[in-house]
């Protein structure tokens, strides 16, 4: 179940290096709809049932959650156009507040993930076990790689692309601090037997995915989140040297890209 909610936010949120953002969001209940029937092998009426959930769920996050990230988006753009030299804390608090509309939004589809997992049978669970054990040994090859190319990627997105040196520097950074790999698959591994024992109790899976979806932080594993938690201050430091050497054209561009996201964010908030 941690994927299927990661999925849902890396379409609605970290899809927002994508230039086109009306249409990453109008195709996301496809998108997740796909992605979950790649892990629990979905009928049709389920599929069908799962995209039409999920539209109305992206209709209240446009219209709930997207006007305050648009403002937030331009809040970050001014402090980036006022602002000469930036700090950890500087960083923690945007990303503090990023997170929080995250989690506010993450909320709203908890009563669809609880409605879809009614509707699953004992088979599908099986295959879905079998489907994560899959994932989780894919997750572990080559990670250092997979962790630069995807960070590269939103600098690129953002930035209008890294210099010779910030790559080297990504790459030093990465190579000193890989992803928690180790941690991140046991906690996933856990959640998901975890899920896989409450499911045959309707109210006791009822409050599992509740609890992924509505206070996913305290259902985390007490190792993984004391290494997440060090992780992130790592790449709040990182971010904050990048944002005080980036070159002019890089913070022109930065800006101008996060104005026009704001506004196209704020945009879809109305349609």
């Amino acid at each position: 179940m941690k994927k299927i909610t990661a999925l849902i936010f890396l379409v609605l949120f970290v899809t927002f290096s994508c230039s086109r953002l009306d249409l990453a969001v109008n195709l996301a209940n496809s998108y997740v709809t796909n992605k979950a029937d790649d892990f629990f092998n979905l009928t049709g009426d389920q599929s069908r049932w799962l995209k039409e959930s999920l539209s109305k769920d992206i209709m209240k996050v446009r219209k709930s959650i997207f006007p305050q990230l648009a403002t937030e988006m331009l809040r970050i753009a001014n402090l980036l156009s006022n602002q000469k030299n930036f700090d950890s804390n500087i960083v923690m608090n945007s990303f503090d507040r990023l997170e929080g509309l995250y989690f506010d939004g993450l909320k709203i589809f908890s009563p669809t993930a609880v409605a879809f997992v009614d509707k699953l049978r004992p088979a599908q669970i099986e295959y879905f076990q079998k489907q994560a054990d899959k994932k989780f040994s894919e997750m572990k090859e080559d990670p250092e790689k997979k962790s630069y190319n995807k960070i590269k990627k939103h600098f690129d997105s953002w930035m209008g692309g890294m210099s010779s040196a910030q790559k080297k520097e990504l790459k030093t950074f990465v190579k000193k601090f890989p992803p928690p790999i180790k941690e991140i698959v046991y906690n996933r591994q856990n959640l998901v037997q975890e899920f896989i024992k409450a499911y045959p109790d309707k109210e006791a899976r009822k409050l599992f995915i509740e609890g992924i979806f509505i206070k996913y932080q305290d259902v985390m594993d007490p190792t993984y989140k004391k290494v997440i938690d060090e992780k992130n201050k790592r790449v709040e430091a990182y971010f904050a040297n990048v944002l005080n050497n980036m070159s002019d054209d890089q913070k022109k561009t930065l800006i101008d890209t996060i104005r026009e996201r704001a506004n196209q964010v704020m945009k879809i908030s109305k349609n």
